[in-house]
This record gives C-alpha cells, structure tokens and sequence, in this order.
C-alpha cells in the first residue's frame, strides 16, 4: 500500500509540475518519418518473427515524446493502468491530452482505460480522436471491434477488426476474431 501511495504522490508531482509549466505547448507529432517506413516493411514481410519486431516498433514511436514532461505522464499513466487504477490512469492521460492534443497515444491509452471501465461510449470517442491523428493506428481500430463486441454489435465489430487487418496484417488473435464473426454475422455462403 505505501508503494501505491509513493506512486500517486509521484503521478501528482508529475501533473501539477505539467500544469505549471508556462512553455509554448507541448506536443507529441505522430507524423514521425519512421512510421511510413515501419508499415511499408509490415506490410511486406511474411516473416512473423519480424513482423511482431516491426509492430514492437511502431507502438515505441507511437509511445514516444520528445517532452520529458510527456514521457512521463505517460509513463505514470502506463503504471497506473497496469496496477488496476482507472481513475487514476484516466487523470493522468487526460492531462496529457490537454497539454499535448495532438498525442494520438494518449487518447489511446485513455480509450483502453475507459474500456476497461465500461465506458464504451467515451471509449469509441477517443477511439475515433486516435483514427483522425493516426488513421493506422491498429490498436484503436482493434479496440472499436472489441467495445461493439461488448455492446453486443458483431457486424461493427467485424468492420472494425476487417480495418485493423488492413493496417496490420499480422495479428492473429485478430484474424480468429474475423474468422468466428463471419460464421456469425455472415453466416454460410449460399
């Protein structure tokens, strides 16, 4: 329990020095070069070794700020998810959104929390906010086709997990997904 206390008088620490700060504001640019490069290479290869190293990569540049104060707010959100607090983690990214909008990944891990708290419908929102910065992003397009799973829509779902395919073709927890929803939504060939 003391560590927990530890970390929330940290993640404070951390969102009241970010709310001090007087600079230009902080931004976190989602249209690093690397990322072209990075889908071109997944969509290519038919090596899963590589493909799951390419993945690993994107999600880093995804994740990364050149703002320390950024990082970690993140960082602190990242904890406080993995620790079960969803109140928490949802303060500290959506202090990360105000100071930096245009952090795709920001609103993306504030979806998965508000998922996690059954808070679909601010879930897709943030989902959506994720798609206009980074319209490859197939973590958030994954993440809509498990929020419609969960308000009991399948055939949105399947739309949403067809796209996140598009983006990242190597996700086979995400291919069985596609393949039980068509035997259900679709149904037998005729």
């Amino acid at each position: 329990m003391t560590g927990l206390k530890t970390m929330m008088r940290l993640v404070f620490g951390l969102i009241v020095a970010a709310h001090l700060l007087q600079a230009a504001p902080l931004g976190a640019a989602q249209d690093d070069p690397r990322l072209d490069t990075l889908f071109q290479q997944l969509h290519a290869t038919h090596d899963d070794r590589l493909a799951l190293h390419l993945q690993q990569e994107i999600w880093r540049v995804w994740l990364h700020s050149d703002d320390p104060e950024l990082e970690a707010l993140m960082r602190g959100g990242r904890v406080l998810m993995q620790r079960g607090d969803h109140a928490g983690a949802v303060t500290v990214f959506t202090r990360l959104i105000e100071l930096a909008p245009d952090f795709a990944e920001a609103w993306n891990k504030r979806a998965t929390v508000l998922y996690f708290m059954g808070r679909f419908d601010d879930s897709i929102a943030d989902c959506m906010r994720v798609l206009e910065l980074e319209p490859r992003h197939f973590g958030a397009l994954s993440g809509l086709g498990l929020i419609h799973i969960a308000l009991g829509k399948p055939e949105v779902a399947l739309y949403w997990y067809r796209e996140a395919l598009k983006q990242n073709p190597h996700m086979p927890a995400v291919r069985e997904r596609v393949e039980d929803l068509i035997d259900k939504v679709e149904g037998e060939p005729v």
